[in-house]
């Protein structure tokens, strides 16, 4: 009941971050497809299936792969286990080529705790995920 009431930051932003490293994945696969609409519309796929799926398009390179199953390990967490607590550690596999102003921001995040740390390297995976989509290259 506590956690119904309490609602801790941390799982917000995961459950948010999850997401929208899905709807990029699945943007991702779909350029790639004919009838996406007859992948996605008329089946359940999972996170996992689809993951595997765009690596083996090869719209997602091992590095980002690693970091979504990393996520997706983390969701999967909180979904199932009602004491998980997120570490340091496992929001350091969502590192892809950071630079070093974005290492900076995260080693002061971690100072100010999980919630901030966690907030801060969703945000730099899920920029990292929407520099693979062509349209967002492109722009910048």
């Amino acid at each position: 009941m506590q956690m119904l009431v309490w609602d801790t930051p941390e799982l917000s932003v995961i459950l948010k971050g999850h997401l929208l490293i899905e709807q990029t994945i699945e943007a991702l696969i779909a350029q790639k497809m004919k009838h996406p609409d007859r992948f996605f519309g008329s089946q359940r796929v999972t996170f996992e299936m689809k993951t595997d799926l765009a690596s083996a398009l090869g719209v997602l390179p091992d590095v980002y792969l690693g970091a979504a199953k990393a996520l997706n390990s983390i969701r999967n967490s909180y979904a199932h286990r009602e004491d998980h607590q997120l570490s340091i550690e496992e929001l350091n596999s969502f590192k892809i080529r950071w630079t070093a102003s974005q290492k900076k921001a995260y080693v002061m995040a971690c100072t100010k705790g999980i919630d901030e740390a966690a907030r801060i390297a969703i945000i730099f995976l899920n920029w990292s995920f929407l520099k693979l989509l062509p349209q967002a290259s492109d722009a910048a």
